[in-house]
This record gives structure tokens, C-alpha cells and sequence, in this order.
């Protein structure tokens, strides 16, 4: 089985469906915000190191909800930059050190 590469915040800057940076905004926030769940369940369970992340798939039904713009639109355009819908999406390894994991 192929192993599907990561999408990085600034690989989605480029792709613009109501305004400019729309998709890579609400991808930021997805990503933050799984960062934070995860963060409160890492505190609460002894060893636990859960690290949640986002697919492609799931930013295209979170864009299509809060839009109502059809979820095979927007992952219509994803294809249209060939974009694999399976991805996670993570920050960029520059933004927030070399690390992604911290």
C-alpha cells in the first residue's frame, strides 16, 4: 500500500474558493483546534500521548458545512490540484520548529 504524504498548510495557500486563503484558514483552525482537544486529553490520562490530525476529506466536509457548498465540489477542486483526499494535513515543520510533534 502507497503511503499517503502529508499536506502542509502552505501547500493549501494557492487553492481559493470563496476568498483567498479561505481553505488554508479553516485548515489552520482545524488543526489548532485538535491540538487542543489533545491536549486536554494527553492532561487528564496518565501517558497518554494522543495526536490528532485532520484529512483532506474532513477540511472538505468542515468547508462544505459552514459554506453550503457541496462536499464533492471542494474535494473536486482538491483533486483539481492533485491533492490525495486521504491526506492529514499538518503545520508546516518551519512554523512551529523542526519537530512536528511537539
Amino acid at each position: 500500500m502507497k503511503r499517503i504524504e502529508p499536506i502542509y498548510l502552505s501547500q493549501l495557500e494557492k487553492i481559493e474558493i470563496l476568498w483567498p486563503e479561505d481553505i488554508r484558514t479553516l485548515a489552520e483552525f482545524m488543526l489548532r483546534a485538535c491540538d487542543a482537544k489533545d491536549q486536554e486529553i494527553n492532561a487528564q490520562t496518565q501517558g497518554s500521548t494522543q495526536r490528532s490530525r485532520p484529512t483532506l476529506h474532513g477540511l472538505a466536509g468542515s468547508f462544505a458545512k459552514l459554506t453550503h457548498i457541496s462536499r464533492e465540489r471542494v474535494e473536486h477542486i482538491f483533486n483539481g490540484y492533485g491533492l490525495e483526499l486521504g491526506a492529514t494535513i499538518e503545520f508546516d515543520p518551519s512554523e512551529f520548529g523542526s519537530s512536528s510533534t511537539s
